[in-house]
């Protein structure tokens, strides 16, 4: 034990800083990887199943998606969710599965489901029942939202911005940005047209009106 403890005081800063970076690298990879392989699987899911044309049923949802990828592929704000279900809004939470997020928050299960997925599905159900302007969560124009997604949280309609963008709106609305960039070669490219959106919100900015709470 005393020659281990010697041999650690033995390392230098300079090794310490090394093997810490490596750490944190490696860590980084597994951490990014993931990331790629789930926005793999999701984009998979959503041609096959054709999100692109709209309204996708609300049984298509998986535990494995993340909340920010069922926002926008249904075309419900994020703050619409975050409130119905009485979560805090959070960048972290928005990137983990609907599985995840209901571990952390000890739901337990309904039906088989994670309870948090069905806490999500009835708030998506609602929207649409009962659709509200609230305001862009995020704050700005993000790659991975559609521009129904972007339409509906400022309250503004999907072929006022398409028009102003002077876009068609067919199978367009429900496209991720940056999916939609390299199919209609925007101008200027996705930072052009992430700019571009950034200045309807700002111009339109939307109705802002409190969701309603689950009963």
């Amino acid at each position: 034990m005393s020659a281990l403890l010697q041999r650690l005081r033995a390392i230098s800063k300079i090794q310490w800083l090394a093997l810490v970076l490596i750490v944190g690298g490696v860590a980084l990879m597994v951490w990014r990887g993931s990331n790629l392989l789930n926005n793999y699987q999701e984009l998979n899911f959503a041609i096959e199943h054709d999100f692109k044309s709209g309204h996708p049923s609300t049984d298509l949802m998986r535990p494995w998606m993340t909340l920010r990828f069922v926002a926008a592929s249904y075309g419900v704000p994020q703050k619409f969710i975050y409130e119905y279900a009485d979560v805090q809004p959070r960048k972290e939470t928005s990137d983990i599965s609907l599985e995840r997020i209901n571990r952390q928050l000890g739901l337990g299960e309904v039906n088989d489901q994670p309870a948090f997925l069905v806490t999500v599905r009835e708030a998506i159900e609602l929207y649409r029942a009962n659709p509200v302007s609230t305001g862009l969560l995020e704050g700005h124009v993000e790659e991975w939202m559609t521009i129904e997604y972007i339409a509906n949280s400022i309250g503004v309609p999907v072929e006022t911005i398409f028009a102003e963008l002077n876009l068609p709106v067919a199978d367009n609305a429900y496209t991720p940005l940056n999916y939609l960039d390299d199919r209609i070669n925007y101008s200027g490219g996705l930072t052009a047209l992430q700019a571009d959106l950034q200045k309807i919100v700002e111009a339109h900015g939307g109705v802002r009106r409190p969701p309603q709470q689950r009963p």
